[in-house]
């Protein structure tokens, strides 16, 4: 048997008989999974897939673990004496090296292995919606990652290890080297200057892991672990060959040794930048391409057609530029599957491509921006700091190959309303923002100052009235509401109620068939404690039925019920229909009421009302921090209210991480994953341990 293959077998044989190896491994699991836990729970909505997620929350342990693990591979040899033996036999240092290192390596890829294996199953029980279109394949790119870098931390613990005689001491030092330092001072250039993580980027190492575990895959990454770790071996072998050299007479070899190491760093590291300075990057097709667009998505690049050319003007250094092309790869893709609208896209890089960035600039286009044409004519603009994702792009796409007639949403301001022109998290700049792409102008209106409601109004929004609406500006919507001019058009108006301050409009609504009452919950799920989770919605409503299966969530919503004026025997044109669109506990909490039937013939537009029981669902807080359905029910109740066709599928983009977890759910996760299954392995470990010791 080689010398390698004894080291090996003897270094884990030693590690299954330390109580610090449980306490290792049961302490990696612990944190991996808490930090998994809280990093799905950060990532909720944002545009995060789970595997990367998953890589960036074990790598921050892996140093701790391989820390403790290779701390006592030779500081015991040289505290017991033990090394004297090893260094008599006729082994050359580098086997016993390898042999260790191997070890410790085989003993953390044991402990990713298992973290990735209870990851998947109590992910499958608290929220298998995560994993619909997750396989087990899909996590390989991480698991690599992972490898590489653990590869790399084992070189090193087994190098420290050969420095210090104290176990304790090499396990500090590790620590130290290869997770405090580095990551204390990304935190201290962060807190030095704050503006130093968008020109900077992420901290160095999860960003390596996480680019590995989307795809994108740096042969200079991959090179620089592999020369640093060889390196790291390489300092270890010469340290323990230097223990041949004791007194005087060795004091020319140690010399030379320590020559040999600086010469070895130094090559090390002009390799590296070697390495980095020929980079290439590979972008592999990993994972989820099939969910990468929502069925609304498709169904828009089907009907649509024509030709829309989409130039990204950003330079080609810029960090946003691989992500972005990547999507703009698959948005070609996936419309040349619906054999529908033809994209074309193309890259202006502003400090290289001077002709065609000139043409740009002087059409007034800024940089860092999305340019979409149609027949050489811009028809729509994208800044890259406000999103380019799906439901943006789409819908500009949306609106130049199906136009519609230009309508306007107006706004009702003077009662305390939030604004579209407000970009903090109480503001609607964000539904704004997309009423805009669809293609409605977004207007404000005071109806105490006497202005009539222009003809090019789509419908009235009151969001969140805080202050009553006095009698003439009741008066003037009601007068909205039954038809203007005598024409056969009812008026449209969207309600969305505050929790505190009912604002007076309630009254109208009372008149229209919707009374709201306070909502008496019970038994519904919960994100934050205050807020309620939503998924019951009605299948026989148009706002409501593309939502099947989807969420919206309430901050502390009233409660709706069909008045006295929704009873009413009428017929034709005067019934009032009330129909209920969302229920949680028992409660309506948005409801419609329509009043006659639309008939094109005679160019008949009945009067529509949407009531929702809550405001700070559709703020940009809200839309920013949560993977839900609020913005998609928002623009579908827009789309009904102005005659426009209403969605047929929900918008929720597929590449948005929802994990469907209430607060209750959360916590039993980060219990069960983070704590009870840890300690469960450290006892089986113990046992383990403590039955070796009394043979």
């Amino acid at each position: 048997m080689s010398p390698v293959r004894v080291t090996f077998r003897r270094t884990i044989g030693q590690a299954r008989s330390l109580y610090t190896a449980a306490l290792a491994c049961a302490g990696f699991l612990a944190a991996a999974a808490v930090l998994f836990a809280f990093n799905l729970d950060a990532a909720e909505g944002c545009r995060v897939r789970l595997v990367p997620l998953w890589t960036v929350s074990v790598a921050p342990a892996l140093p701790i673990l391989a820390a403790l693990l290779g701390m006592d591979v030779w500081s015991d040899e040289r505290k017991t004496g033990r090394i004297d033996l090893l260094l008599a036999a006729p082994v050359r240092e580098r086997d016993f090296v390898i042999g260790k290192f191997l070890g410790v390596w085989a003993m953390t890829l044991v402990d990713i292995a298992i973290a990735l294996a209870t990851s998947i199953g109590f992910i499958e029980y608290f929220a298998p919606a995560l994993m619909e279109n997750v396989s087990f394949a899909s996590f390989l790119p991480g698991v690599f990652a992972l490898a590489m870098q653990s590869a790399l931390w084992s070189a090193v613990a087994v190098a420290m290890s050969a420095l210090f005689r104290n176990p304790a001491a090499s396990a500090v030092a590790t620590a130290a080297l290869l997770s405090a330092i580095p990551r204390g001072l990304w935190y201290a250039l962060m807190a030095w200057a704050p503006e130093g993580r968008p020109r900077f980027g992420e901290m160095p190492l999860d960003a390596q892991a996480y680019d590995i575990a989307s795809g994108l895959v740096s042969t200079g990454t991959v090179v620089a672990y592999a020369v640093l770790a060889v390196s790291a071996l390489f300092l270890a072998s010469k340290t323990v060959a230097s223990l041949r050299c004791p007194g005087r007479g060795g004091r020319g070899l140690l010399a030379s040794t320590r020559t040999t190491v600086a010469l070895g760093i130094v090559s090390a590291v002009l390799a590296v930048a070697l390495a980095y300075r020929l980079d290439v990057v590979l972008d592999l097709p990993i994972g989820g391409r099939e969910a990468r667009f929502s069925p609304r998505t498709r169904s828009i690049l089907a009907e649509s057609r024509g030709t829309v050319e989409i130039t990204a003007f950003l330079e080609r250094g810029d960090g946003r530029f691989r992500p972005l092309s990547h999507f703009l790869r698959a948005l070609v893709a996936e419309a040349d599957a619906m054999c529908g609208v033809r994209i074309e896209v193309r890259y202006v890089d502003p400090t290289l491509d001077l002709g065609a960035a000139s043409r740009l600039v002087r059409e007034g286009v800024e940089r860092d921006s999305l340019v979409f044409e149609q027949d050489g004519r811009i028809v729509g603009r994208l800044r890259l700091a406000d999103g380019y994702g799906e439901r943006a792009c789409v819908s500009l796409i949306e609106r130049v190959t199906l136009p519609f007639q230009r309508s306007c949403v107006y706004w009702t301001t003077g009662h305390g309303e939030a604004s579209t022109t407000d970009y903090g998290p109480d503001g609607l700049s964000d539904i704004a923002r997309d009423l805009a792409l669809d293609g409605y102008g977004n207007k404000t209106i005071d109806l105490a100052g006497g202005a009539a409601i222009a003809d090019d109004c789509a419908l009235v929004v009151v969001a969140g009235a805080r202050n009553d609406f006095s009698v003439v500006e009741l008066n003037r919507l009601r007068s909205y509401l039954e038809g203007r001019g005598g024409k056969n058009e009812g008026g449209r108006l969207l309600v969305l109620l505050d929790t505190a301050h009912l604002g007076g409009i309630h009254t109208l609504l009372t008149e229209w068939g919707i009374r709201p009452v306070p909502a008496a919950l019970s038994g519904t799920r919960t994100l934050s404690g205050t807020d309620v989770v939503v998924s019951d919605f009605a299948a026989d409503h148009v706002v409501s039925a593309p939502f099947a299966g989807q969420r919206v969530v309430l901050d502390s919503p009233v409660a709706f019920v069909p008045s006295a004026a929704a009873d009413e025997s009428g017929t034709g044109a005067d019934r009032k229909r009330y129909s209920p669109l969302l229920k949680a506990g028992g409660a309506t909490l948005a409801a419609a009421v329509e009043r006659g039937e639309e008939r094109s013939d005679l160019a008949i537009r009945p009067t529509r009302i949407v009531a929702i029981g809550d405001v700070g669902f559709s703020l940009n807080a809200h839309l920013a921090a949560f993977a839900n359905a609020n913005r998609d029910f928002i623009l579908n109740s827009v789309k009904y209210l102005s005659g426009r066709d209403a969605l047929t599928q929900a918008g929720t983009e597929p590449d948005l991480l929802v994990s469907g977890m209430d607060r209750t759910a959360r916590a039993r996760l980060v219990v069960a994953s983070g704590l009870a299954f840890p300690a469960l392995v450290f006892l089986l470990m113990a046992a383990g341990v403590a039955r070796r010791r009394n043979r």
